[in-house]
């Protein structure tokens, strides 16, 4: 497979958050973040990045619509990392739901066995996530993602280094991103710049009392857009339900 994640040090813009728990987090959220890249004369180029989620038997990528736009739906590829393959969706047949409004689509897989395989690579969120009750607000949010500019060509294989990013939130939509950061282990770094990132998940990270580690990740926007040296901006992730709502 043409594709390879390479490891990462979570930074922090903006937030306090204690290494071991920035570390659980991380592998936590790297399991959920779908990278989506596309096709160009043969060879991979990053795209976006998705999450996986689960509707009974059903399976669908959610993700930022305008990424849509930038790729045709048969140019999408969408690495296995536990397989070393790879899916094409120009091989797949997949029906995409985009919001009215908003800019989130979902894309439902119609052959099973296609989102047992994506089950089997990726962990998925289940609906009672998406449609429970977001807006309450956190001290500190994660997002997970994969930068267009962290990515390398060698040999024939993409390598990307993820971001993953702990921030705070501005207002209901905007959350703090800048030009530089400092990584959990101390060092002051640039920030990538985010193309690649849209359609990451931003979770809120609700506290365990008395823990450095344990916490509960909930689901709060989708990342969508960002202004290097101001913020990160989502839409709300009650336009995540109303899509799941739109299916039926």
């Amino acid at each position: 497979m043409p594709w390879q994640a390479v490891d990462t040090i979570p930074f922090r813009v903006g937030a306090e958050v204690a290494p071991a728990r920035a570390h659980a987090i991380r592998e936590a959220l790297l399991r959920r973040a779908v990278p989506l890249s596309r096709l160009v004369e043969g060879r991979l180029e990053p795209l976006a990045t998705a999450s996986l989620v689960i509707d009974g038997a059903h399976r669908a990528l959610l993700t930022a619509a305008h990424v849509l736009e930038q790729a045709s739906l048969g140019d999408i590829v969408i690495p296995l990392p536990r397989e070393q393959r790879l899916i094409l969706l120009r091989s797949t047949r997949v029906r995409v739901i985009a919001h009215p409004q908003l800019d989130l689509a979902m894309l439902w897989f119609a052959e099973r066995a296609v989102g047992e395989r994506l089950c089997a690579n990726w962990s998925a969120c289940p609906l009672r996530h998406w449609c429970g009750s977001p807006d309450r607000p956190a001290r500190l949010y994660a997002v997970a993602g994969y930068p267009a500019a962290n990515a390398r060509r060698a040999d024939g294989w993409m390598y990307v280094r993820p971001a993953v990013v702990f921030t705070g939130a501005i207002d209901a939509c905007r959350f703090a991103y800048a030009y530089t950061a400092q990584r959990v282990d101390g060092l002051e770094i640039h920030t990538p710049e985010l193309d690649g990132v849209s359609g990451a998940t931003v979770w809120a990270v609700d506290e365990a009392e008395a823990d450095d580690v344990a916490c509960v990740l909930r689901p709060t926007a989708i990342q969508v857009a960002f202004q290097h040296s101001r913020h990160l901006r989502g839409e709300p992730i009650r336009g995540a339900a109303e899509l799941i709502a739109q299916r039926h």
